[in-house]
């Protein structure tokens, strides 16, 4: 199998859905020897800031000489940049070689009547294989959606669990309340196994703590950072035993989010794996993830954001208005049709000057017009665009006449991100 051919079979898997539940995954990845075992996981959950922990403790790992392996989910850019081990994606040969693999494990499975693996499950199970032949010191897993019920569960004994802040989010899949999904996702939460939790809401920390209690889970929750700062359109924040951090990942919510990362690596630290202070230090304050509040232009500034659920937004909005309170703002915008947009209208349009409005290339995608007669509703001006090409154009040129006194951002969804950057660099190229 190569390359493009393993694409393809990655791609045909889309058609089997998404189905929660582990029986079709366990069938997998025993096909494949359960190669799962031999690994070292930090199992990571939550509906909001799961990439961005993963990617601040992947870089301090890295700094500290650790060889470790990280699952993401969704990818934005590129298939590939969900498997990647210190900071480097998968290679296409890679790829290929253990698409292959899963492939011949999925046929052997639908021979004996089993159903096909989703997506999902074949993309885990491609992550947990790569991992086993690269001999990861540490893998960091994201849950795809949940926790109980989804494929990364499949794992029985993760060196801890991880929970970023719970909210609001695929309620048709987790539950209708904020305490039904956080009892989805403290599913992750294994007997004797150490949990690190974000600052919670009440219930979702209710639900956690009595998780772990029942599970004979040590439970810790991250420090509450209140010294906290903008300087040069970074945040800053000063840590009890680190001192000041400067993060290279902007947006307000990447101090919880690397207060979070900051726990778990100590928690590591007295679980047998040897950390310098400095070495995460530099770690947390190097690390970059994409399409998290990314910066991708300067002349106008552009910015994209996968702000895709009700606290995202709001988090999206704490950004904005810390980091570029006297600026003007244009957004470019697209949607689910299954996402609460109406209140994340509600947070968001107060920032904004105008709107373009654009239909993602997903079956769920809410349209640009009614997206963009939801916003004129609400007196913001706002125009459906025919593509993804033509909102940005249109955004930078606005942007521009304000003469550096406007800037763009992109949000409301993770997978309209990738097409916003080439057209930005398409334009950029072609002045």
């Amino acid at each position: 199998m190569d390359y493009k051919q393993a694409v393809q079979f990655h791609k045909a898997a889309e058609a089997y859905g998404s189905i929660l539940g582990l029986d079709s995954i366990r069938a997998l990845l025993k096909e494949l020897g359960d190669i799962w075992r031999a690994l070292r996981i930090v199992h990571i959950a939550g509906t909001n800031g799961k990439g961005s922990v993963s990617c601040f403790m992947a870089s301090a790992l890295l700094r500290a000489g650790y060889r470790t392996g990280q699952y993401t989910s969704p990818a934005v850019f590129d298939l590939r940049e969900s498997y990647q081990i210190n900071g480097q994606w998968i290679s296409r040969e890679a790829y290929a070689s253990c698409m292959e693999e899963v492939a011949a494990a999925c046929g052997k499975m639908t021979r004996r009547g089993l159903r096909h693996p989703t997506v999902f499950e074949v993309e885990t199970a491609l992550a947990f294989l790569w991992f086993y032949r690269q001999k990861c010191d540490i893998v960091l897993l994201e849950a795809g959606m949940g926790g109980e019920t989804d494929a990364t569960n499949v794992i029985e004994h993760p060196l801890c669990s991880v929970l970023t802040p719970i909210g609001m989010d695929h309620m048709q899949f987790l539950g209708n309340s904020l305490d039904q999904i956080a009892r989805v996702k403290a599913g992750i939460i294994k007997t004797g196994c150490p949990v690190v939790t974000a600052i919670q809401p009440p219930e979702a920390k209710a639900v956690i703590v009595q998780t772990a209690k029942t599970r004979r889970a040590a439970c810790y929750q991250t420090l509450s950072i209140t010294d906290s700062w903008v300087e040069g359109r970074t945040m800053r924040y000063r840590h009890p035993s680190l001192g000041t951090l400067r993060l290279s990942m902007t947006g307000s919510y990447q101090v919880e989010n690397s207060a979070l990362a900051l726990q778990t690596l100590f928690l590591l630290r007295e679980c047998g794996y040897p950390m310098e202070d400095d070495a995460i230090k530099q770690g947390i304050e190097t690390a970059a993830w994409a399409g998290r509040f990314e910066r991708i232009g300067d002349a106008p500034l552009f910015y994209i954001d996968g702000a895709h659920n009700l606290e995202a937004a709001q988090a999206l909005k704490n950004s904005l208005t810390q980091n570029f309170p006297d600026m003007i703002r244009i957004g470019i915008m697209g949607v689910m049709a299954d996402k609460p947009y109406r209140e994340m209208l509600s947070v968001l349009l107060p920032c904004f000057e105008r709107i373009y409005t654009v239909t993602p290339e997903n079956a769920r995608a809410l349209p640009a017009e009614t997206l963009a007669a939801k916003i004129r509703d609400r007196g913001v001006l706002a125009t459906a665009q025919t593509s993804v090409e033509d909102a940005v154009r249109l955004a930078n040129e606005t942007a521009k006449e304000a003469s550096g006194q406007a800037m763009v951002t992109a949000f409301g969804s993770l997978y309209y991100l990738r097409e916003v950057k080439r057209a930005l660099y398409e334009i950029t190229e072609n002045r």
